[in-house]
């Protein structure tokens, strides 16, 4: 029983973990100021250690309305239909940046280090500006008790099918009045198995290290973290890879993050304050083996990056409104793109080499205000938001010499949420968001995973007009969430064809309209279900053609049992209806099937064993709708040893 609270510093209240976190379904995600109509799903590290995701688009696997695009380790997360930087990516307190026209999909991030996954789907451009279209992807550190509990955590993992192998530890300890975490992992990947093959360059390998440090100081909690990620020998798997092989050979992350969180003075609730920084290095090859007539060639491209941000916001009551105000700056600067050419002779020696400095040096700047209301009205609730921003970008020297921008936009969103019944609230939502180009849309001219594309300096923004439907049924340990939405995208940033080089433009509208549906329901004896449904459609506004990047209709049901203290056991199934309307870079693909299925025994404390099948009827199904895309992984299984100490 708490009897007294503290008035100039935080409630501390320490708990024993009666177990890891799986699910929350139709939740909120505490800390992100959003409108009220998107749906919140939070995995936690049991959910993420049962299902032993590689990447983190895997951790997307029970969630409705998310994809992906592209094949392999590097495949890229997406939300709701819109990839290619319309779904923003967070680790910890900054943003995941990548010059990727894919979009950013955190390649050497290794689940196996992360607390917990939050996913929003619908708009977020009040709180983070641009590429919030879709909804946000955040992944958590885990980090050190501030109490300094010491504790020693690790896990090694063997597969077969995925030839998978890999180890990661953890040590906590005090230090400096709070809690300390030093952490290291290694995972490595050989070339899958699909039904019917080995796939040619389908392998990887991450490792990293990181540490935390987190205490209760100045009234408040504060932490400091550092994670230093890379992933080398990336495959991209692609019918024709034994003839062109397309690899990332590095990918680095070198990332410091800082924050602080208090309660206000005076009538504030809270106020917060994060930052942070990144050094970022990304290697594109792609290499043509020799053959009778040609000799071997390598082209790549290099680049190097910094990123950085600072965020601040603070809440509290104004009458009966509850009010958020912010700011925010964020950009990436130091850029720099070079590509290189080499082909050999018959030896192996480089018999002719050419050098072209892409991008000199480049930065861009997002400066930010935003603030939010909200208030209940009996069986009512009415919340408004609204952001402006300024987006600089400058590009020195390169391909297209000096260039500057600068544009402005207003985001903002509009709610109305109404009590039907007990436990059943309607709540019908617009907003508007932006999305500024990257800074390669403009100034990169070079070598890309697809072929070889030039910028456009004279990319336009996009925005968007977006409505949302939310209809949320939750009585008791009962979870049912509905959403209905339309969105669309104006002045759309589109890369285009024409032969082998590729091109960027403003092009018109798109309109992604949907339906989803999820449900979770605690069964009692350590019984659960999840269960989600999607089906969405994305075309051109001006002549009906389809979008890139929509999934396809599909279904899943996932079942849990904890009957005892000692083991648990998980089964899912999934059912996809076949794509029929690819998009301009994009194949049909046929509907498909998958089941997986898990159990776990802990022996000890110190050591739990359990194993993963995936795909367990070994169907065979393309991985992506990428017009280059491969089969997906037949039958795998996965051997995991872990414990704590």
């Amino acid at each position: 029983t708490v009897t007294v609270v503290p008035a100039d510093g935080p409630l501390v209240i320490e708990v024993a973990a009666a177990g890891e976190t799986v699910t929350v379904v139709s939740g909120v995600v505490p800390d992100l100021e959003l409108p009220p109509a998107v749906a919140a799903t939070v995995m936690g590290r049991g959910d993420l250690s049962q299902r032993l995701p590689a990447q983190l688009f895997q951790t997307l696997e029970n969630i409705p309305g998310a994809g992906t695009s592209g094949d392999g380790h590097a495949a890229v997360p997406s939300i709701r239909g819109l990839p290619q930087h319309r779904t923003l990516l967070l680790l910890d307190d900054g943003r995941v940046s990548s010059e990727r026209r894919a979009g950013a999909s955190a390649t050497y991030l290794d689940p196996e280090t992360i607390e917990e996954v939050e996913v929003v789907r619908g708009p977020g451009s009040v709180a983070y500006g641009s590429d919030a279209f879709g909804g946000i992807i955040r992944a958590r550190t885990r980090m050190p008790d501030p109490q300094g509990t010491t504790g020693l955590r690790w896990s090694t993992v063997g597969g077969t099918g995925l030839d998978e192998l890999g180890a990661a530890a953890e040590l906590t300890t005090g230090l400096l009045g709070g809690g300390i975490l030093l952490g290291a992992h290694y995972r490595d990947y050989g070339d899958y198995r699909s039904p019917e093959d080995t796939v040619f360059n389908s392998g990887s390998t991450m490792q990293g290290f990181r540490a935390g440090w987190q205490a209760v100081a100045l009234g408040g909690i504060i932490h400091l973290g550092w994670r230093t990620d890379e992933a080398r020998d990336v495959g991209k798997p692609t019918p024709d890879s034994e003839i062109r092989r397309v690899f990332y050979p590095q990918e680095t992350s070198h990332r410091l993050n800082l924050g602080f969180e208090r309660p206000g003075p005076g009538g504030w609730n809270r106020l917060s304050v994060t930052a942070s920084w990144d050094d970022y290095s990304l290697i594109l090859a792609k290499e043509r083996f020799a053959t009778e007539s040609t000799p071997r060639d390598l082209a790549e491209s290099r680049v190097d990056a910094n990123d950085f941000s600072i965020r601040a916001d603070a809440k509290r009551p104004l009458g009966n409104w509850r009010l958020v105000l912010g700011g925010e700056v964020s950009g990436r600067f130091n850029l720099g793109a070079v590509n290189e050419h080499t082909t050999f002779d018959d030896d192996g020696g480089p018999a002719d080499f050419e050098r072209e400095v892409s991008i000199e040096n480049a930065h861009g700047t997002d400066l930010g205000i935003f603030l939010s209301l909200g208030r209940a009205l009996g069986r009512w609730r009415l919340d408004f938001g609204l952001r402006g921003d300024g987006v600089w970008s400058d590009n020195q020297g390169g391909y297209f010499g000096d260039r500057s921008t600068f544009n402005s936009a207003i985001s903002g969103f509009a709610a109305a949420g109404v009590e039907l019944a007990a436990d059943l609230e309607l709540t019908a939502q617009v907003a508007r968001g932006f999305r500024d180009p990257l800074l390669s849309d403009r100034y990169y001219r070079g070598e890309s995973g697809r072929g070889f594309i030039t910028g456009n300096p004279n990319l336009e923004p996009e925005t968007s007009l977006q409505f949302d439907l939310a209809l949320r049924y939750s009585p008791g340990v009962t979870a049912i969430g509905m959403y209905v939405y339309r969105y669309r995208i104006f002045d759309l940033i589109e890369r285009f064809r024409v032969g082998d080089d590729f091109f960027f433009r403003n092009r018109g509208e798109s309109e992604i309209t949907g339906l989803e549906i999820e449900a979770s329901m605690t069964l009692g004896r350590g019984l659960e279900i999840q269960a989600g449904a999607q089906a969405l459609r994305g075309e051109i506004v001006e002549d009906g053609s389809p979008t890139d990047g929509v999934p396809a209709p599909g279904i899943f049901l996932v079942v849990r049992g904890d009957p005892a203290d000692r083991w648990w056991w998980m089964v899912r199934g999934a059912v996809f209806a076949r794509d029929d309307r690819p998009g301009p870079t994009e194949q049909e693909v046929s509907g498909h099937g998958v089941i997986d299925a898990g159990v776990g025994y802990e022996l000890a404390k110190w050591l739990e064993v359990s194993l993963l099948g995936r795909n367990l009827l070994d169907n065979s199904y393309l991985a992506s709708s990428d017009e280059d895309a491969v089969l997906a992984p037949g039958r795998s299984l996965q051997l995991v040893l872990r414990g704590r100490l």
